[in-house]
């Protein structure tokens, strides 16, 4: 292949990979940009990756159970700290979301394995038939600015220390 078809080429895939990225990251509904963001926060969850969660978190998180961003991550840390394996299995019950603000009306299971409680945890979970809500709010532009302003179940009962 010479020089001129091969550079010709590289632009070609440059051009269909940019127009995918533009497409991606701007051209996606409100609804799928948030539902892309809703699977990655329970997958961070799942992982037990804290820094993701904290970052998909707005700073101004506040839940009705007295959390805010870092009291959250940190009790989710310590509850679900104790699993070797862990796979929510959401079901998505209405998802609404207009430009920079967006609901998930959400069923959870999760399943798992650990150590400490982790059975008592999987139980409390399993047994809540009650949808769970999370509140998201677009900061910018990009699709993954959603972030989660607050998470809602009517039948979680956290005891309060």
């Amino acid at each position: 292949m010479k020089r001129s078809h091969f550079a010709l080429l590289f632009v070609a895939l440059l051009l269909i990979g940019l127009g995918w990225f533009g497409w991606w990251a701007f051209g996606r509904s409100p609804q799928d940009q948030l539902m892309a963001r809703q699977t990655a926060f329970l997958l961070a969850i799942e992982e037990r990756d804290w820094d993701d969660v904290k970052a998909m978190l707005t700073d101004d998180y506040m839940d009705d159970y007295g959390h805010d961003r870092d009291s959250a991550v940190e009790d989710a840390r310590q509850v679900l700290g104790g699993f070797l394996a862990l796979t929510i299995k959401p079901q998505i019950v209405q998802m609404q979301a207009v430009p920079d603000l967006g609901m998930v009306k959400i069923k959870l299971r999760i399943e798992g394995k650990g150590l400490g409680f982790s059975d008592a945890v999987i139980s409390q979970v399993n047994s809540i038939e009650q949808p769970w809500f999370f509140h998201w709010h677009k900061k910018g532009r990009l699709p993954w600015d959603w972030k989660v302003v607050q998470i809602h179940n009517d039948g979680l009962h956290v005891p309060q220390l």
